[in-house]
């Protein structure tokens, strides 16, 4: 039984290409993603050791996200986006186009080029982590919770047992 779990909990990281040790290249991982700007973010923010995360670091980083509130988890985005300096137009409409690729060049630039004004509170031509957050914050739950909420990469039970054997460590 305990083998048949193992099996099905890194079968996915399998498919993905990872090596006999568990270990998958970051580059087979952004290859999966090959026009999301955004994920090839959150992939390379993912600790890795000569090009290749292993497992276990991935399943971590995913058990942290998973247990975090949606505050910290619109927080952590943000330091992804662009290393936690202020969001730049441009770095505004990687995002834009990585969200929305079948939008016209032109438009994402022009929603790009107004985007940061409108959005701080101090209205400079940034947009800030506290910006970010409380714009984030007022979008539709239902969409915020969709996009940002629902993990299902680790199995329930195993984020059970998990959540257990945390709490019996501290």
């Amino acid at each position: 039984k305990q083998w048949y779990q193992r099996r099905v909990r890194g079968q996915r990281w399998v498919e993905l290409g990872c090596d006999e040790e568990g270990n998958l290249a970051v580059s087979s991982l952004r290859a999966h993603y090959p026009s999301d700007a955004i994920m090839h973010r959150v992939i390379d923010s993912i600790p890795a050791l000569e090009g290749q995360i292993s497992f276990t670091d991935f399943c971590r980083i995913l058990y942290i996200w998973q247990t975090m509130v949606m505050e910290e988890r619109l927080q952590t985005l943000f330091q992804i986006l662009n290393n936690g300096d202020p969001l730049t137009t441009d770095v505004v409409a990687q995002i834009i186009r990585a969200i929305r690729p079948e939008d016209d060049v032109e438009q994402i630039k022009m929603i790009a080029a107004h985007m940061p004004s409108s959005l701080s509170c101090l209205g400079t031509s940034v947009i800030d982590e506290e910006d970010f957050v409380a714009w984030a914050k007022c979008l539709p739950a239902e969409e915020l919770h969709s996009k940002l909420g629902t993990f299902t990469i680790i199995d329930e039970r195993v984020m059970a047992a998990m959540e257990e054997q945390h709490a019996k460590n501290q």
